[in-house]
C-alpha cells in the first residue's frame, strides 16, 4: 500500500517538475511543505505607528507636504509634527535635552549640530540597512560627518545647512569704486574704514562693519568662532592662548581703534536694512528678514574673508534630524528620516518654501548642489554652499540655545572693549566653559 502511495506521488510531482513550477503550488502537498494553510498567502497588514516629531523653525504646511507624501507609500505610518519654534532655541534645547535624560523624548527630534558632540549617548543610531556610515559621509559635508558619524554609525542627519556669509550693499561700494567683496580680513578692515561715514560731531552717518561689539550684534560669538577656527584653535582646550588673544583683539578693534561701529547703533541686521551699515555677517536664513523688509536694497552676498588663503575655514550652523534612545519606533523614525532627507524631498521642500518666503533651507546634500542654478535666489545661498566643504563649528554658534557658551564669549568681548586685556578676558571665560557641558 505505502508503495502505491509513494508511486502516486512522484507522479504527481514530475509534471510540475518538467514544467519548472514549484512543489509548494501544488495543492495538499504544497500547504504543508510551504506552512500555508492553503488559503490566502498575502503577507499581513503592517501594525499603526504614530511617530512624534518636534521640529522648529519651519512652517506646519510645509513639513505636512512632506509628510503626506510619506504617508502614500506608508499608510500605516502616522507622523504627529509638534512645531516648537514658539520656545526660542534656549528654552527649545533645555526641553529637548530634559527630555532626553528623562527618557521621554519624541520619536524624531530637531538638534542643533553643536548639541551633538554631548547629546550622542540619548541618541539611538541609524540602521545600517537604512543609512549607512559611507553613504552619509560621501553625501554630506564633513562638518555633518564630524559631530554625526561615530564608531561608523549615524547619529544625525542634516535638515539642511547653513552658516556665515558677508552681506554687503552694493551701492555704498559703487560709492568708494570697490567693485568686489573682500577675500581676506586685513583687505576687509581697509573697505571697512573707506566705507564708514560720520558726522562733523563724530556721529555716525554710517558704519562701515557690523563689527567688533557683542551686544548690538546678533552673531558676534559665530564672527569670533569663525576667527578662532581659521586661528586652529581647540575651543575650549585653548581659547586662553595667545593665538586666541589676538583674534579677540583684531575682532574689537574695529570698535576700539578703527571707529567703524560702536554699541550705540541699533541692532546689525535693522542697521543694515535701513542703509546704516555697509557690511555685516549673517547666516542665510537671517539674510531672508533683510530681503523680506527692503526688497528694493542692491545687496551682495559673497563667502566670508579668510585668515590664510591656502588653508581656508568658513563657519558651519544648522539642524539636524535625530531619534533618541528612548523612541519605541526607532526603526519606523529613522525610516522616516530617510524619506524627508530623500534628495527629492529636500528638493520638494525647497520649492514649497519658496512660495512663502524668498528661499528654502539651503541643501545639506552635496547632490543638489546643480539644483541651486535653478532658483534666481541660487545669487543669496552660492558663497553659504560653495564653502560648507571646509566648514567648521562649536558651541559659540547664536541663536542655537547655547546660552551659557555664548554669553561667555560675549562678555569675554565687553570685557576687552571695557579695558580688559585679551589675556584675562579670555581665561575667565575658559572658567565658565572649562568642565561643562552643553548637556548638563
Amino acid at each position: 500500500m505505502k508503495n502505491k502511495i509513494l508511486t502516486a506521488i512522484i507522479l504527481i510531482t514530475i509534471p510540475f517538475t518538467l514544467t519548472a513550477c514549484n512543489v509548494s503550488n501544488i495543492p495538499v502537498i504544497g500547504k504543508y511543505l510551504s506552512g500555508g494553510g492553503g488559503g490566502n498567502d498575502s503577507p499581513a497588514p503592517e501594525k499603526p505607528v504614530t511617530i512624534s516629531f518636534w521640529g522648529v523653525w519651519e512652517k506646519p504646511d510645509v513639513m505636512d507636504s512632506v509628510f503626506s507624501r510619506y504617508k502614500m507609500d506608508k499608510p500605516h505610518v502616522t507622523v504627529n509634527y509638534d512645531d516648537r519654534s514658539v520656545l526660542g532655541a534656549d528654552q527649545y534645547k533645555e526641553t529637548v535635552i530634559t527630555r532626553l535624560k528623562e527618557g521621554v523624548a519624541p520619536d524624531v527630534v530637531l538638534v542643533h549640530n553643536s548639541w551633538l558632540p554631548y547629546i550622542l549617548d540619548y541618541l539611538s543610531p541609524a540602521p545600517v540597512e537604512t543609512i549607512s556610515a559611507s553613504d552619509y559621509t560621501q553625501k554630506y559635508y564633513p562638518v555633518a560627518s564630524d559631530v554625526a558619524v561615530r564608531d561608523n554609525q549615524v547619529y544625525a542627519v542634516p535638515w539642511y545647512y547653513d552658516g556665515l556669509v558677508l552681506v554687503y550693499n552694493k551701492d555704498h561700494f559703487s560709492e568708494i569704486d570697490q567693485l568686489t567683496p573682500p577675500t581676506a580680513w586685513e583687505e576687509f578692515r581697509r573697505i571697512a574704514l573707506a566705507l564708514t561715514v560720520k558726522a562733523q560731531d563724530g556721529q555716525f552717518v554710517r558704519a562701515g562693519a557690523a563689527i567688533g561689539a557683542a551686544d548690538n550684534i546678533d552673531f558676534a560669538t559665530d564672527i569670533l568662532g569663525l576667527m578662532f577656527a581659521q586661528a586652529n584653535i581647540t575651543v575650549p582646550d585653548n581659547i586662553d592662548s595667545k593665538s586666541a588673544q589676538d583674534a579677540l583683539d583684531f575682532y574689537t578693534l574695529f570698535v576700539k581703534s578703527d571707529g567703524v561701529w560702536n554699541k550705540s547703533l541699533p541692532e546689525a541686521s535693522k542697521a543694515f536694512s535701513a542703509g546704516k551699515v555697509s557690511m555685516i555677517f549673517l547666516p542665510t536664513w537671517n539674510l531672508m528678514d533683510i530681503i523680506e523688509a527692503n526688497p528694493n536694497m542692491n545687496i551682495g552676498v559673497a563667502p566670508v574673508p579668510q585668515a590664510v588663503a591656502e588653508r581656508p575655514v568658513s563657519w558651519g550652523s544648522f539642524w539636524m534630524y535625530a531619534v533618541p534612545k528612548s523612541s519605541s519606533n526607532q526603526k519606523a523614525a529613522w525610516d522616516l528620516i530617510k524619506y524627508i532627507t530623500d534628495d527629492q524631498q529636500q528638493d520638494s521642500m525647497f520649492r514649497k518654501a519658496s512660495e512663502t518666503r524668498p528661499y528654502g533651507p539651503p541643501f545639506a546634500s552635496k547632490n543638489l548642489i546643480p539644483n541651486l542654478d535653478t532658483y534666481p535666489t541660487s545669487v543669496f545661498l552660492k558663497p553659504v554652499i560653495n564653502t560648507a566643504p571646509f566648514a567648521k563649528s562649536s558651541y559659540f554658534s547664536a541663536r542655537s540655545g547655547n546660552k551659557l557658551e555664548v554669553d561667555a564669549l560675549r562678555e569675554a568681548i565687553e570685557s576687552v572693549l571695557t579695558g580688559e586685556t585679551s589675556e584675562t578676558a579670555l581665561t575667565d571665560c575658559k572658567k565658565k566653559l572649562t568642565g561643562t557641558t552643553s548637556a548638563r
